[in-house]
């Protein structure tokens, strides 16, 4: 971690005043230009979330658990500034979201999840999320849905430059540096970042007795990686790349709130390498696409008691996955298309605790086949239906369908119905087969149906442009799996296929747009209700029969405000989270603790300054402005009013 991050530091330096928090205020007025294009028809039918340039770039700083819990209905379960956070879809689990990088899946196959608090958005070009269903045209294990980042060469550009640094509350850098060269053929582009908090904030510290001013301790964190990416252009139709990425962090882990015992030492290090070769080919009528990658990561995990020299754990765990998939996408007349993927993946994990013995060392092999047929009988309707079979570990799952139509109910007036249906599964983790002890080797894959109904369209009234989406749906999912106490009374707690739950909700949103005068106002948000009960609880076990699943919330919603004038932008966001349970049987009283619901907003200004292919973008920022008191995580704190500031600079020579 020093190495790295004494040459991040050095690479960094010439840049550390300067920092892209505001390309948003970007604007040049130019008169009104049409831009006609043709919806991809492998995208008809499915529900598609993606993040638009404002907010991507007002993010370009943060992770991308911050920019999804901002700008989508998916709630976001983190435990804290620089620590762990996970996505769930539609009161899905961790797990049942995918994470996918140009293809290949970041989802640990010893833990089943992908933290999104080591991604950071900078090292990303587009984002956009697929919901339910809609998932399985990227892969299977996505019950609720899955998240998708991509990199794309610019071949229009000799030279791009773009440098970010930020300074903020509690100790907070941040430091990134872009720096792309090439020409029609080739293409490079190299991205450094590196972030460092001591997280030393004050609280209200309501979990002991008496209550108190407390200041947050042992919570600080350094992340830091490189990503490298190489593209070259064969021919007009050929196009191949490489991209590598290196990162690594290093957390201390806070004590809970409650906690009243001896001072402990407790931290945990990441690393991970990624190295993916991409090769596509297009023509008129078929197009191939290929890559084969490897990703890699190790994980320390250490706690122990100074005061008494007692370490409680030591655990080391590595994991290494080999990643391969091909994809031909043929077009056999205006009508009619197919899409046939093959995916060979296979997984390596080793994992020990040295202190309790426990642990496992076990391989998987993973092969998939996809067939998707698309049909687009006019220009106001399309459909696709596919299946996909997949094999692992000696079992096969020989159907896995799924089908979606999209359908403009108006010829004249761009008003789109769209509907899908699909079963889905999730395979356990190696975790949940092989950890000794508790792993259950005879554990069955986690059956989803899901399907969702959605009415989107774009108006214009007067000169206020909307965009609006409202979708309703429902799922289930069977032989959900769980880590619950040991049936023998033994210590350790061990996986089952325990629960049937059932999802239901609606997702909700719009974006709108105002040019007057000299000034561009722009609005957007969006909300999500979601119940996620428990089916068949079992009594002797638990209380939760037909119960809200714990820590997801029936409401999520965000909404945003932004007014630009002569280079200057101010934005406000507001984001807030319902009323979330910590025990299965949504009790509340002071000992069953449920989190409070709150809502949170942020406060920006910036100011934009340009001359030829230079611009520099200074901007401040008031984060949780009305100093709320909160917990996103039972006795876990989180800060109260703080403040950032940052300054960019971008070149670009075409």
């Amino acid at each position: 971690m020093r190495g790295l991050k004494t040459l991040l530091v050095l690479l960094l330096s010439v840049v550390c005043v300067f920092v892209n928090g505001q390309n948003f205020t970007d604007t040049v007025r130019i008169q009104e230009v049409k831009v006609l294009a043709k919806k991809r028809v492998e995208e008809a039918g499915l529900k598609i979330t993606r993040t638009d340039s404002l907010q991507r770039v007002s993010s370009l700083t943060t992770d991308l658990s911050e920019l999804i819990s901002d700008y989508s209905p998916v709630f976001v379960k983190s435990y804290g500034r620089g620590s762990a956070a996970t996505a769930s879809f539609r009161g899905t689990a961790a797990s049942h979201t995918q994470v996918l990088w140009n293809g290949m899946n970041l989802n640990s196959p010893m833990r089943g999840f992908a933290d999104l608090s080591l991604l950071p958005v900078f090292f990303t070009d587009e984002i956009y999320l697929l919901h339910g269903g809609s998932s399985l045209t990227k892969g299977s294990g996505a019950l609720g849905g899955s998240i998708h980042l991509g990199n794309n060469p610019d071949w229009r550009t000799r030279l791009h430059l773009e440098g970010m640094a930020e300074t903020g509350s509690f100790h907070s850098r941040k430091s990134f540096l872009k720096l792309g060269m090439g020409g029609k053929q080739f293409q490079s582009s190299t991205r450094i970042f590196y972030e460092g908090s001591e997280n030393d904030f004050p609280f209200y510290n309501s979990g002991v007795i008496p209550k108190r001013n407390d200041t947050l301790k042992n919570a600080d964190y350094r992340k830091a990686g490189i990503l490298q990416e190489f593209y070259l252009r064969h021919a007009e139709n050929k196009v191949s790349g490489v991209r590598l990425w290196y990162q690594e962090s290093k957390r201390n882990l806070p004590q809970l709130m409650s906690y009243q015992g001896s001072e402990r030492e407790e931290y945990q290090e990441d690393r991970q390498f990624r190295v993916q070769y991409d090769w596509k080919k297009y023509s008129e009528g078929l197009n191939y696409h290929f890559f084969s990658g490897l990703n890699t990561t190790r994980l320390d995990y250490y706690r122990a008691t100074p005061e008494f020299q007692f370490v409680n754990a030591d655990s080391k765990s590595s994991e290494t996955s080999f990643l391969n998939h091909l994809r031909i996408f043929r077009k056999f007349s205006d009508q009619y298309f197919a899409t046939v993927s093959v995916d060979v993946n296979y997984h390596e994990v080793e994992a020990k605790d040295n202190v309790s013995s426990g642990g496992y060392k076990e391989n998987r092999l993973e092969t998939s086949l996809l067939f998707n047929l698309h049909f687009k009988p006019s220009e106001r309707l399309a459909a696709f239906v596919l299946i996909r079979s997949e094999n692992y570990d000696k079992h096969v799952v020989p159907l896995i369908p799924a089908a979606g139509v999209e359908w403009q109910v108006f010829r004249e007036v761009p008003v789109i119905l769209r509907s899908n249906v699909a079963r889905n599964y999730h395979k356990p983790t190696l975790n949940d087969l092989y950890w000794l002890p508790g792993g259950n080797p005879d554990l069955l894959p986690e059956d989803g149906y899901t399907g969702d109904v959605s009415l989107a369209g774009d108006f214009r009234i007067g000169k206020v442009v909307f965009t609006n989406e409202l979708t309703g749906f429902l799922s289930k999912v069977e032989n959900w799996i769980i880590w619950r106490p040991a049936s023998n009374g033994a210590y350790y707690w061990e996986a089952n296929n325990v629960k049937d739950v059932l999802s239901k909700g609606i997702e909700y949103s719009f974006t709108a747009d105002l040019e007057w005068r000299k000034f561009r106002f722009r609005s957007g948000g969006n909300y999500a209700f979601t119940s996620t009960v428990n089916l068949n609880a079992e009594r002797s076990a638990d209380e939760s029969r037909g119960k809200q699943l714990i820590y997801i919330p029936k409401h999520k919603g965000g909404i945003y405000f932004s007014s630009t004038w002569k280079k200057f932008t101010l934005k406000y966001d507001l984001n807030g989270i319902g009323k979330r349970f910590t025990r299965s049987s949504n009790q509340e009283s002071d000992f069953e603790q449920v989190l409070n619901p709150y809502w949170l907003s942020r406060l920006s200004f910036g100011k934009q300054v340009l001359w030829k292919d230079f611009s520099l973008n200074l901007k401040c920022a008031v984060e949780n402005l009305f100093d709320l008191n909160y917990q996103s995580i039972l006795w876990r704190p989180m800060p109260g009013r703080f403040y950032t500031f940052s300054v960019a600079f971008k070149y670009r020579k075409e």
